[in-house]
């Protein structure tokens, strides 16, 4: 019978500290998936804090007197509710979490799904970029050729500052993967290497 109930809560401790990790990974997605950097994030030392809390409410449960069953098995049959009480709040906040950053992205990718048609239809696509550019700032002559030679293949440079927002970064990717095939055929192939290297002319001279 103990055996049977000790596995019992090994198994709900295991899928609480799995849930525990992954609410770490919902509530940050559309974060890149990489389970040894979502372990050291989640802030796992807090985790004994929560059995702790557990355990002492079983006790605590187990210490009254009904059904007329030893502390034992009033403490293993108590203990694995408790955590799946746990459990469930943590599946919650990951479900909860997930469905706002993915709705929040949709959004994301339908607004710039309309700016690449708009900027397609106007000729100018933007490149956004964070933190600062290649070039110096006091160099305002070489500044403008590099932006010249962009706006030759319809390119206009945007530095959004040095915030990265994950859900915003993901949702570019719309907007890239829309105009960069609207910029093959306006520049033909091999165009980022052309305009790359004209660029660097430009920097070196």
């Amino acid at each position: 019978m103990y055996k049977k109930l000790i596995i019992t809560n090994l198994a709900v401790i295991l899928l609480l500290t799995a849930a525990y990790i992954a609410v770490y990974y919902f509530i940050n997605y559309p974060m890149q998936f990489n389970l040894w950097y979502i372990i050291q994030e989640c802030q796992l030392q807090y985790l004994p804090a929560i059995f702790a809390v557990t355990a002492l409410a079983s006790y605590l449960v187990s210490s009254l007197d009904f059904k007329k069953l030893n502390f034992k098995s009033k403490f293993l049959n108590v203990f694995p509710l408790l955590n799946a009480l746990a459990l469930a709040f943590f599946v919650y906040m990951a479900a909860d979490g997930f469905i706002k950053n993915k709705t929040e992205l949709r959004n994301q990718e339908d607004h710039y799904t309309k700016e690449a048609e708009k900027d397609i239809r106007k000729g100018q696509i933007v490149i956004r970029y964070t933190g600062g550019f290649s070039l110096p700032v006091d160099n305002e002559k070489t500044t403008k050729k590099v932006d010249s030679i962009a706006k030759r293949y319809g390119i206009i440079y945007k530095n959004t500052g040095c915030v990265i927002v994950k859900i915003d970064q993901k949702a570019q990717e719309r907007y890239s993967e829309l105009t960069h095939a609207y910029l093959d055929r306006r520049n033909g192939k091999g165009w980022e290497e052309r305009m790359e290297k004209a660029i660097h002319d430009v920097k070196k001279n």
